[in-house]
């Protein structure tokens, strides 16, 4: 307003000045032209920089503000930082078997998981998560590049991460409703499920009945931690596609159909000889107040050439989850599984496991579990563990823990 007014008060000086006899009328008009049009560049370039002032201000205003902020620093938190994490799961594990192995009879941080991201332009995202424990290395758990709106209605990854592949695969393990991997993911894929290089894709189907989506990528070779499904060679990609179905069944009940097939090596030579067939299901009844009853389960059949001969292998789980309460759930989960390093003249030798647990949702951001699984393993032993486990996050970015 202030500008307005100088310049209407130029302007009207300017038409008041007398005229001398001498100075044509075109003279003042010119004159007063040129001053009119330098007030018009002010006022203009004024505006733009109070608009970036704007911007900078509602940018710093949704920015989280620290608690210790130094002394002469700009109030610019946020603007270029990305959003942080960190998620806790502590362990404490009791074996029936006296053998020192990793993590049995102690209590543990069996991981700690900070986690970052955020949009690297409008049309791209980058996510990391890195993985700490107390009693193995710290590793590079993800770290993957995502763009959104490809031709097709696609979205790509480019990176380390979690191929969709089933239902306990793709998620990290404070969203899985036990304290551990099933026995089939931890036998075949790793007993921190399956996380590899690569790139895939994904794209929603524009099909009838429900909600549609298809998954392909292409992978590095090997397996996860203690996983046998696939070989050491990581040079020898994996190939693998998944399609997910959801279906609301009625207002309160939901089932989601999805089937996977992987192919990949063995060994160091070219050729694929594992192949895999995946298939799961979720069914989940919801009542009131966050309760809910799930029914899932997971089965892969595997043909896998070994010492001329072709293998054929399964393995699955069936997991009841019962959400009686807001903030109690209880459920039971029972695994059978063939194994792959087993000799060819007793393949049908499996693990078959009994899990049994209870958790208690403190809040969305703390919960605890308690668990108790008896194994009967192919080699004819048995095995009694006790877990307690307490899952804690912060942060601007978390997983989910329900």
């Amino acid at each position: 307003m202030r500008i307005f007014f100088l310049t209407l008060f130029c302007a009207l000086c300017i038409l008041n000045k007398p005229a001398h006899a001498d100075e044509p009328l075109a003279n003042q008009v010119a004159q007063l032209t040129k001053t009119v049009r330098e007030l018009k560049f002010i006022v203009e370039r004024q505006e733009r920089e109070i608009n970036e002032l704007k911007a900078e201000k509602v940018s710093v205003s949704q920015a989280p503000v620290p608690a210790f902020q130094p002394s002469g620093s700009k109030s610019l938190q946020g603007r270029w930082n990305p959003n942080i994490g960190a998620v806790a799961d502590t362990v404490l594990k009791l074996d029936s078997p006296k053998e020192d192995a990793v993590g049995a009879d102690r209590l543990s941080v069996r991981e700690l998981e900070l986690i970052l991201g955020s949009a690297v332009d409008p049309y791209s995202r980058l996510d990391a998560t890195i993985s700490f424990s107390d009693f193995e290395d710290a590793s590079l758990e993800e770290a993957y590049y995502t763009h959104f709106g490809l031709p097709w209605d696609m979205t790509a990854r480019l990176g380390r991460f979690k191929p969709y592949i089933g239902k306990a695969i793709p998620i990290h393990r404070d969203s899985l409703d036990t304290v551990d991997e099933p026995l089939v993911i931890q036998r075949y894929f790793g007993i921190e499920a399956y996380t590899k290089s690569g790139i895939d894709f994904k794209k929603p189907l524009d099909l009838p009945f429900g909600t549609h989506e298809i998954a392909l990528g292409v992978l590095e070779g090997g397996n996860g931690e203690d996983g046998t499904l696939f070989g050491n060679a990581r040079r020898r990609p994996t190939i693998y596609s998944h399609l997910k179905n959801y279906f609301d069944v009625n207002d309160v009940t939901g089932l989601e159909l999805g089937a996977s097939y992987l192919v990949g090596s063995k060994d160091e030579d070219a050729s694929f000889e594992v192949n895999v067939l995946g298939f799961d299901g979720t069914m989940i009844y919801r009542f009131a107040d966050q309760r809910h009853l799930k029914l899932q389960g997971e089965a892969f059949y595997v043909n896998r050439e070994d010492f001329d001969n072709n293998r054929h292998l399964w393995g699955g789980y069936a997991l009841l989850d019962f959400r009686f309460d807001p903030r109690w759930a209880a459920g039971f989960r029972f695994d059978d599984v063939e194994l792959v390093n087993n000799p060819v003249k007793n393949p049908n030798s499996v693990d078959v496991g009994y899990t049994g647990y209870l958790t208690f949702y403190q809040s969305e951001f703390a919960r605890w579990r308690a668990q108790f699984t008896h194994l009967d393993l192919a080699n004819g032993q048995d095995d009694n563990q006790f877990l307690l486990q307490g899952t804690f996050a912060i942060g601007e970015h978390k997983h989910k823990l329900q």
